[in-house]
């Protein structure tokens, strides 16, 4: 006899292993598990082992599902069951109690199982029967299956209805009286007791095996049609659907999502179960390890079956409409969304309407981009873009030189890599609720109206044009070009690149500027990020994402001195003023006191600051709304100029007529100087037109 502690979550024995212990539950529980549908409870007193004979296999997992003290004996013969009870005379009513109520809820999950098998049966053979008509209907021939047609309902055991059921039940019944009056008066009696449990727990663990295997086999039998009756029936749901103006009622969405990504059978169970058991939680936001864990495990799931079915919907020309609600929302359970939100999905999805640059898209549709090699990649959370990943990935020694040639340019496995990275990384952090966050769109989350916070390449894009109407040169970079049969080696000019802006299947209240360029060019696209349903202000949001990528821009250009106030840029003026604002004496105490607190606010990141005031700039300053000290006015006006339109309604504004003055002097010396080199060039090659380049950076110039 061994006395043993076991803390939850522990695995005390594995399917599969040898039967060789008996092990007495002091305190505690565990749990006699599938990691499916199979859950039988073991609390104090019960005999874990009993119902197998020495050097039988486990045919489940035993699970520690409290922190547990257990007492174990060795398991040579069937007898050691009995010594067990009487070397423990203390315990043994409660033992004998508890062996009943073990085989007893053997028996509850017996019927459980063999009726979702007779079910599951059932569902099958009518779906095969819908699914000819479903053919008829798409004016298909119908595929032959002979495995479901040979299917045959399982035949039940009838343990849950014999007079040994009904022994067990009467005595979890009368348990009270049995522990008073029955198992006190002899230890013998309480023997005899687990010895019967035992043997009907044996009988009836034996038929629960096979009531699973029943399921698990019938599953895999049927695994192809079932994927091929969701795809019909979702067609034919398009084509009714596409017909009328009502929205349809949406039910068994999981099952058309798992059926059309075609995961395994053990990854779609288990994301049943672990969403199962996320519905049935009254506190989904639980900080408990529990939580915590079935949290990780669905996110797991998800991303498994997004990447499956997204490299699913590339080889087929229709997508289901739940699968759409899937790629764009994270939409996976009617139940979880709720009634209302799934209808209001359902039309957005249908209704998506998008960007005609095709540089605001959703998730899926920015995968889209990268699988058809319109896009490479996003940066992963080292700052490595997909070349330098690969790299690191053969030095490290991960892969060879002659794989990572291979997975260069695969799509496939580019699109892996920015759903492993960027898609995990930037839809948690957009959601905004970093502890508790799960990928599945649920009601929970809905704190606004669907329709009031959707963010659509619409709405995106008016406010991305109103601040680029206001801050015209957001988007330009400097860019150098050379013309050798002009004797010009170096001209530089500023280049618009407009950013990607994606939108995550999620309902969150952060944006995010995930990268200022793809790569190390520096005319090359941002990459944005924002929740397809924003529950903060839209547009304080993107105002924020530009400001970052003044910011970030910047550095990237200014390099190692982007701090350096010897060479003048805006982050290093605005580090300057920042780090020494005390002494500025142009500043008065009440706005030292202001930038103090501004700066406590922002935990001293002067980039926080900056776009705080870039904030008030756009949405009030440019407005002749005065928001901003002088000394921060004066950098954001000279680096972040206003349009010609705002320029000329601000032009008699007493805090912006000074700034006006100065810019119109200094932008007056550049025009001219830009003037003179086209005429230079003109000269040169009269019968030419001027570069484009050239011509551009002339329109840039008078914005």
């Amino acid at each position: 006899m061994e006395k043993l502690k076991i803390g939850k979550g522990q695995v005390l024995h594995k399917k599969g292993e040898e039967v060789r212990k008996l092990e007495i539950v002091l305190s505690g529980a565990l749990s006699m598990t599938d990691g499916n549908d199979v859950e039988v409870p073991l609390g104090s007193g019960s005999v874990a082992g009993a119902i197998y004979l020495p050097g039988d296999t486990y045919a489940f997992d035993y699970v520690v599902k409290e922190d547990s003290t257990l007492v174990s004996f060795d398991y040579a013969a069937e007898e050691d069951v009995a010594e067990a009870v009487t070397s423990t005379p203390a315990i043994a009513p409660a033992m004998a109690s508890a062996s009943m109520e073990f085989t007893l809820a053997l028996l509850e999950t017996l019927t459980s199982m063999e009726e979702a098998a007779s079910s599951l049966c059932k569902e099958i053979k009518y779906n095969y029967n819908d699914y000819k008509f479903l053919c008829a209907k798409l004016q298909t021939d119908p595929v032959r299956y002979a495995m479901v047609e040979a299917l045959s309902m399982p035949e039940p055991s009838g343990l849950d209805s014999g007079w040994e059921a009904d022994t067990v039940r009467a005595f979890c019944e009368n348990k009270a009286a049995l522990k008073k009056d029955y198992f006190a008066l002899n230890v013998g009696f309480c023997v005899e007791t687990v010895m019967r449990a035992s043997e009907t727990g044996r009988k009836v663990r034996k038929a629960l095996e096979e009531a699973v295997k029943v399921i698990s086999d019938t599953k895999e039998w049927t695994e192809d049609f079932t994927k091929t009756f969701y795809d019909a029936r979702s067609r034919v749901d398009t084509q009714t659907r596409g017909g009328s103006d009502d929205t349809p009622t949406i039910k068994g969405a999981m099952d058309v999502i798992l059926a059309f990504s075609g995961v395994s059978s053990e990854v779609a169970d288990a994301f049943r179960k672990d969403v199962k058991k996320y519905t049935d939680t009254s506190d989904r936001r639980a900080k408990s390890d529990e939580m915590r864990h079935l949290r990780m495990s669905i996110a797991k799931e998800f991303y498994e079956i997004y990447e499956a079915a997204f490299f699913k919907s590339m080889e087929k020309k229709h997508i289901p409409a739940e699968v759409r609600m899937f790629f764009l929302f994270g939409f996976v359970d009617e139940e979880l969304a709720g009634e209302a939100n799934t209808a209001a999905l359902y039309r957005i999805a249908v209704g998506w309407e998008e960007d005609p640059d095709g540089q605001i898209l959703p998730m899926y549709d920015w995968l889209v981009k990268i699988f058809d090699g319109q896009a490479p990649p996003s940066k992963n959370e080292f700052d490595n873009d997909w070349y330098e990943y690969l790299r690191e990935e053969v030095r490290t020694g991960s892969i060879k030189q002659e794989k990572a040639d291979e997975m260069r340019d695969d799509p496939h496995e580019m699109v892996s890599f920015e759903i492993r990275n960027m898609f995990t990384s930037a839809n948690k952090i957009t959601n905004g609720q970093f502890a508790s966050f799960v990928p599945i769109f649920t009601a929970q989350d809905v704190v606004r109206p669907l329709d009031k916070c959707l963010a659509t390449p619409a709405r995106v894009r008016e406010i991305f044009n109103k601040v680029t109407d206001i801050d015209f040169s957001c988007f330009y970079r400097p860019a150098l070009i050379s013309y050798p049969d002009l004797k010009i080696l170096r001209f530089v000019y500023n280049v618009e690149a407009k950013p990607y802006l994606i939108l995550t299947p999620n309902f969150g209240s952060r944006g995010l500027m995930w990268q200022e360029i793809e790569g190390v060019k520096k005319t090359t696209p941002a990459h944005m990020v924002i929740s397809i349903f924003h529950s903060e202000d839209l547009e304080t949001t993107l105002v924020r994402m530009c400001a970052e990528f003044r910011w970030e821009m910047c550095r990237r250009i200014q390099g190692v001195r982007y701090s350096d106030i010897t060479e003048p840029s805006l982050t290093s003026e605005y580090t300057n003023y920042l780090q020494f604002y005390k002494k500025n004496g142009n500043l008065s105490a009440d706005m030292k006191d202001r930038i103090k607190t501004m700066l406590q606010k922002a935990r001293n990141d002067y980039k926080g600051v900056f776009v705080a005031d870039y904030v008030m700039y756009i949405q009030n300053e440019a407005f002749g709304l005065p928001r901003l000290n002088k000394i921060a006015r004066d950098i954001v006006f000279r680096y972040c100029t206003l349009s010609k339109k705002f320029r000329k309604s601000l032009a008699n504004n007493p805090q912006f007529q000074p700034l006006l003055e100065r810019w119109g002097v200094t932008q007056g010396a550049k025009v001219h100087g830009i003037d003179l080199f086209v005429k230079k060039v003109q000269k040169m090659k009269p019968d030419e037109e001027v570069p484009k380049e050239i011509q551009s950076e002339v329109e840039f110039m008078r914005l």
